[in-house]
């Protein structure tokens, strides 16, 4: 039943033109808008380049990003390459070419690296020299980065399952089958921890649970948007950006829901406006900045779900999740250009090439900006 399941799945999601030509970048996609002419307020330099095997192929695997831990990048790619690079140098410190076809990820905790595969599968390295730990089979493909906490790997699975492993040895400890409806975008959110031992997840459905990591158990679940619509294509509403908490408040954004601000001691909104989002959103300060699912960058205000701004002038260009550094914020787009936007007015500052299409937020580390293209070429950029 369950191979029925995913194979139904992919029936749908290849047929429905109205978000999987975005997701997928078939030829029929909306063709971007010609930019303005733009006197570049931002210098890009660059200052090493490394070729990491095949990268994403496509927008489909925008969840398989980079990682900086310390002065190593971590990058995992489609094909199943694994390497760690020096931030400053470029050079690779370990590689190693694996049996997998990674999905997601890396993300890291205590000396452990974690990668899903296409395979319903998540694998352990060791961080040190990259060596395989253990590996998992799933009930379904995990879309998005696991997390790791109190010594457990904590991973969602697109068809509605959480799990916890052993983040040592793998050994389950524990399943919790939230279900899934029968069709959902090719996305999902990360868990978020909320406290030290209760995580966030955010589901397909537009639910949102508190999980006790140590049982399991669901200690509460809200209803953060509802399905509309007649067709399974109009009622999709995953929540598929990780939540972001802040204080007593977590922030959420749904696909063809909303985005709002929800207090965690009654589960209520404190705002909420129309929006549809699938990629990760960034919280700085008092201001929210996403990319929405048109390829509109929003900003924000967290306090009362104000607009402080709106920038649509990238419109069909497949932009990435924002990444931000100071009072500048930066996407990549599918035509192999990196925009910088003023974050006080959402003004376009900066147009920079790149050498192949971008499809994961570019990673900034103090004056660095590590780029990486579809075709798996990874750039270290310093920004003046």
């Amino acid at each position: 039943m369950k191979k029925c399941v995913v194979m139904l799945l992919v029936c749908c999601l290849s047929s429905c033109a109205k978000f999987d030509d975005y997701m997928l970048g078939k030829d029929n996609s909306p063709v971007p808008k010609q930019l303005k002419s733009l006197d570049s307020q931002i210098t890009m330099t660059k200052k090493w380049t490394v070729l990491i095997g095949k990268g994403q192929k496509n927008s489909a695997y925008f969840r398989l990003k980079p990682l900086l831990s310390g002065n190593t990048l971590f990058v995992a790619d489609i094909d199943g390459r694994f390497d760690a690079i020096n931030k400053n140098t470029g050079k690779i410190i370990w590689s190693h070419k694996t049996p997998y076809a990674f999905i997601s990820g890396p993300t890291i905790g205590q000396g452990t690296l974690i990668v899903s595969t296409n395979k319903s599968q998540i694998v352990a390295y060791s961080a040190k020299d990259g060596h395989q730990l253990w590996h998992q089979k799933l009930s379904g493909d995990v879309l998005a980065s696991p997390i790791i906490a109190k010594n457990q790997v904590i991973a969602k699975t697109i068809d509605g399952n959480l799990y916890s492993f052993n983040a040592q040895s793998g050994e389950k400890r524990w399943q919790l089958e939230h279900g899934s409806p029968s069709l959902v975008l090719k996305a999902s959110s990360s868990p978020v921890m909320m406290n030290g031992h209760t995580a966030l997840i955010g589901y397909s459905d537009g639910k949102l649970d508190a999980v006790d990591i140590d049982t399991g158990h669901v200690l509460w679940q809200r209803s953060i948007v509802y399905a509309t619509g007649s067709s399974d294509v109009e009622r999709l509403v995953d929540i598929d950006a990780d939540p972001i908490i802040s204080g007593n408040n977590v922030f959420l954004g749904s696909y063809q829901g909303s985005v709002g601000g929800v207090s965690l001691e009654n589960g209520q909104f404190i705002w909420q406006r129309p929006a549809s989002i699938f990629k990760n959103m960034i919280l700085k300060d008092n201001t929210l900045y996403f990319t929405d699912s048109h390829d509109v960058i929003w900003a924000i205000n967290k306090q009362n779900g104000q607009v402080n701004w709106k920038q649509p002038a990238l419109k069909a260009r497949n932009l990435t999740e924002p990444a931000l550094k100071g009072n500048r914020l930066f996407v990549g787009d599918q035509t192999g250009l990196l925009h910088g936007l003023d974050t006080s007015t959402g003004q376009l500052i900066m147009r920079a090439p790149i050498k192949g299409a971008v499809y994961v937020a570019p990673l900034i580390s103090g004056k660095q900006i590590f780029v990486l293209t579809a075709a798996g070429e990874l750039s270290c950029y310093r920004v003046s």
